[in-house]
């Protein structure tokens, strides 16, 4: 299975960030309270960050699929850390062995920028993204002061392992 990695145009591609964004919420929270007031500026963001090299807005293509979504950048309040905001496959998609292979393919770009450390904030509930998480060597960090149901989690990045 080849798996294409390609950089969003939100020209073309906005109405599926959508849709990815908005699984991605329910799957986090069970609900929806909340999803349009983080959709609030989201294009806007996103068309001033998509030329930015510290960020990265990817569309996971599969057998000419679209599949899922990543979101991450090179920067964070952590000294030499990179961010994850978000992971995202479509639900055929998941449990079928390509997570890992999102996973890596941010951790080898987050390496190659520089990055010693990524941390990202999953929800508590998220108990399937929680155990993917650890499985991969992620730790609890803190819990999230801006929003009660998120906790931090950190990964140490290893450059002996990064792909070429």
């Amino acid at each position: 299975m080849e798996i294409v990695f390609k950089k969003i145009d939100i020209s073309v591609d906005f109405d599926a960030c959508i849709e990815a964004r908005r699984d991605a919420y329910f799957c986090s929270f069970g609900h929806y309270e909340g999803f349009e007031t983080f959709l609030r500026g989201y294009r806007e963001r996103m068309a001033e960050r998509l030329n930015n090299p510290e960020w990265f807005y990817i569309h996971v293509i599969v057998n000419d699929q679209l599949v899922g979504q990543l979101e991450f950048h090179t920067h964070s309040s952590e000294h030499n850390a990179g961010y994850i905001n978000l992971i995202y496959l479509k639900p055929g998609f998941r449990g079928c062995g390509l997570a890992p292979e999102l996973h890596e393919y941010i951790v080898n770009k987050l390496t190659k920028s520089g990055c010693e450390y990524v941390m990202l904030s999953v929800s508590r509930t998220n108990l399937r993204a929680i155990n993917f998480y650890k499985k991969y060597g992620w730790k609890f960090v803190r819990k999230n002061p801006k929003h009660r149901e998120t906790d931090f989690y950190g990964l140490r990045l290893n450059s002996i392992n990064v792909q070429k």
